[in-house]
C-alpha cells in the first residue's frame, strides 16, 4: 500500500460489535503493527491507548486524537483505531443535545484534513445475546437468567444494546463517511456473494484497510482464546456471583479478575466448553425475532441494499427446546466448585468469613 498524501489521509475505525471476534483482531493488528506501519496504516500498540481515544470521543475531547493525527502525518501512514465499545458510543448523543458522537468526531476529522472509514462487524441478535450473555456472567458482570437479561436488552439502552439502526443509524446522516458493515457468521459477504466457509475476519478487515495481498499473506497469526466456559461454567458463574453478592459483595469489586480466572481454568479442567451453553429456547428465538425484524430489515435498506436479513442469517438459526438449567448431580458438584474456585482465588481472611 502506497502511503497516503495528505489528500487522502483516512483514520479507518474498526468499531465491533462485541462477539464478533474482535479481540482475535486486535491480538492480529498488534502483533503485526510494524509490517502494517511500513505498508501505510499506524495503529495504537496497547489497549489502553485504544481506550483513551474511545474515552476522549464520550468526553468530546480532541487533544488525544490531535496527538495521533500527527504521529500518522508524521509517519505518512493512515490510522487505525480499533474498538468494540465504538459501535456502543459512536450513536450517543454530545452535550449539544442534537450531534451523536460519530458525527463529532468526523467533523472534526474533516477540519484537519482527514477522511473516516467505518468498519463495522454484524452479528445476528440471536446469536449476540447468547454468546454476550456468556461473556457477561463469566466475568461476573450479570447474575439473572437468560430470560431476564434478553428481556432487558429488548427494552433498549443496556451494554449489550444491539438494536442496529440504534447502534449505526448515525451513519445515514453522514454520506461523507465511507462505511462497510460485515456480516458475521452469515451465509454471504457484504458484497453478497456466497460463502463456503467462515472468513477469517482479519483478512477481511485488512482487506478493508486497502493492504495488498501480498502484505496480507505475510501477517502472522494470533490465536483466538476467548472461549465460553460452556452450560455448566455459566452455572458456575452465576452459583459465584449470587453466593458473593449475598455474603461478600466487595470481593466481587476487588477480586472478579482472579475469580473469572478461576472459573476458567475449572471449566477446561473438567471439559466443559465442549458443552456450550445455549439459552435460546423457541419462546425466547421468536421473541427476539419480532423484536428486531423491523431494525433489522431498515438496516439492510441502508447498509445492505442488494440483501435481505433472511438471507444473511436465516439458514444459520437453529431452533432449540433444550433446557438450560442444571440437574440435581451437577448442582452438587457446581456447589463443591463454587466453593473451590472461592477457596483458591480470594484472601484467606475473606473466605474465612464466609458461611460453608
Amino acid at each position: 500500500m502506497a502511503s497516503p498524501s495528505p489528500a487522502q489521509r483516512t483514520v479507518f475505525l474498526h468499531v465491533g460489535m462485541h462477539k464478533t471476534a474482535s479481540t482475535y483482531i486486535q491480538r492480529r493488528l498488534v502483533k503485526n503493527r510494524d509490517l502494517l506501519q511500513k505498508n501505510g496504516v499506524l495503529l495504537p500498540a496497547r489497549r489502553q491507548q485504544n481506550n483513551t481515544l474511545l474515552k476522549a470521543i464520550v468526553q468530546e475531547r480532541w487533544k488525544p486524537w490531535g496527538r495521533w493525527l500527527k504521529r500518522a502525518e508524521v509517519r505518512t501512514c493512515n490510522l487505525l483505531i480499533s474498538h468494540e465499545a465504538l459501535s456502543s458510543s459512536l450513536h450517543q448523543i454530545c452535550r449539544d443535545g442534537e450531534t451523536s458522537h460519530g458525527q463529532w468526531l468526523a467533523d472534526q476529522l474533516n477540519r484537519c484534513g482527514w477522511k473516516l472509514k467505518v468498519i463495522g462487524f454484524i452479528r445476528d441478535q440471536e446469536s449476540y445475546l447468547n454468546s454476550r450473555y456468556t461473556q457477561l456472567v463469566k466475568r461476573l458482570a450479570v447474575r439473572c437468567d437468560f430470560t431476564t437479561y434478553t428481556a432487558g436488552v429488548m427494552r433498549g439502552n443496556t451494554i449489550s444494546e444491539c438494536d442496529l439502526i440504534t447502534l449505526f443509524g448515525w451513519l445515514t446522516g453522514l454520506p461523507e463517511v465511507e462505511r462497510v458493515m460485515i456480516p458475521f457468521g452469515a451465509s454471504r459477504d457484504h458484497h453478497g456473494r456466497g460463502l463456503s466457509k467462515r472468513p477469517d475476519p482479519f483478512r477481511q478487515l485488512a482487506e478493508e484497510l486497502a493492504l495488498p495481498e501480498a502484505v496480507i499473506s505475510r501477517c502472522k497469526p494470533a490465536p483466538s482464546r476467548n472461549q465460553q466456559p460452556g452450560r455448566l461454567g455459566v452455572a458456575l458463574a452465576l452459583e459465584i456471583s449470587r453466593f458473593l453478592e449475598r455474603h461478600q459483595p466487595i470481593a466481587l469489586t476487588h477480586h472478579s479478575k482472579q475469580l473469572r480466572g478461576g472459573i476458567e481454568r475449572m471449566a477446561k479442567a473438567k471439559g466443559w466448553p465442549a458443552e456450550p451453553f445455549n439459552g435460546l429456547e423457541s419462546s425466547i428465538q421468536q421473541a427476539i425475532r419480532h423484536r428486531y425484524e423491523a431494525s433489522n430489515a431498515e438496516f439492510c435498506r441502508c447498509f445492505w441494499p442488494e440483501m435481505t436479513w433472511s438471507e444473511l442469517f436465516e439458514s444459520h438459526r437453529k431452533e432449540s427446546s433444550e433446557p438450560s438449567g442444571t440437574s440435581r448431580e451437577e448442582d452438587v458438584e457446581l456447589n463443591a466448585c463454587r466453593r473451590k474456585v472461592i477457596a483458591d482465588n480470594l484472601p484467606a481472611q475473606m473466605v474465612n468469613e464466609l458461611p460453608g
